[in-house]
């Protein structure tokens, strides 16, 4: 009877045990992969951006696309489309910095609340973060943002000078957006099969 006692609580400790261990490769896993993603992203990002400095400043346009997409170097003091660029240098800096790294904050708070199932959902944060990372090391060095790659349709259509980092944003933004309607979507279908179970 003893004997039987002892092994059971052998027995639960060493569930107890893989369960704690299992639980940790999962989390060691999914922080191992965001941080692979932010680290090669905002890598990108910065080495676009130092290739834009050295090859594009004082160069004026470089036509990629005719009428479509070109390369041309630029400094934005303000956020996307320059928005508060009119902030004076001190204050901009300050809160461009602070609302990334609350930005950033929020995103890791998000990302360690998502369910292992809810992959575009995290694949989205991680862009995001990658992209906001990488904008806030310019705004530490230099308080402005260096962009180089410019959209435009002829004379109809005209988009923002941008950078990696946005880019990495606007698809975090776009895949959340996506994933969204996919879970609304999901929602829809599952409301009226619960009805009819339920009847």
């Amino acid at each position: 009877m003893c004997h039987d006692v002892i092994r059971g609580r052998s027995v639960r400790r060493q569930a107890f045990v893989g369960m704690v261990r299992a639980l940790m490769d999962g989390l060691r896993r999914r922080w191992g992969v965001i941080a692979a993603v932010v680290v090669v992203g905002v890598a990108l990002d910065q080495i676009a951006k130092q290739l834009a400095e050295a090859l594009l400043r004082g160069r004026g346009l470089v036509t990629v696309i005719d009428g479509f997409f070109e390369l041309r170097y630029a400094r934005n003091p303000g956020a996307f489309f320059s928005l508060g660029a009119d902030l004076s240098p001190t204050l901009r800096r300050v809160f461009f910095i602070g609302a990334s790294a609350a930005a950033s904050a929020l995103i890791l708070r998000l990302y360690a609340k998502a369910q292992d199932g809810q992959r575009a959902f995290r694949v989205a944060l991680m862009l995001l973060l990658a992209g906001a990372l990488g904008n806030l090391v310019d705004r530490v060095l230099w308080g402005e943002v260096i962009d180089f790659a410019h959209l435009h349709w002829r004379e109809v259509f005209d988009w923002a000078t941008f950078n990696v980092a946005d880019a990495f944003i606007v698809g975090g933004l776009g895949l959340l957006v996506l994933d969204l309607f996919r879970r609304n979507g999901d929602a829809a279908e599952a409301a009226p099969s619960a009805e009819r179970g339920s009847t």
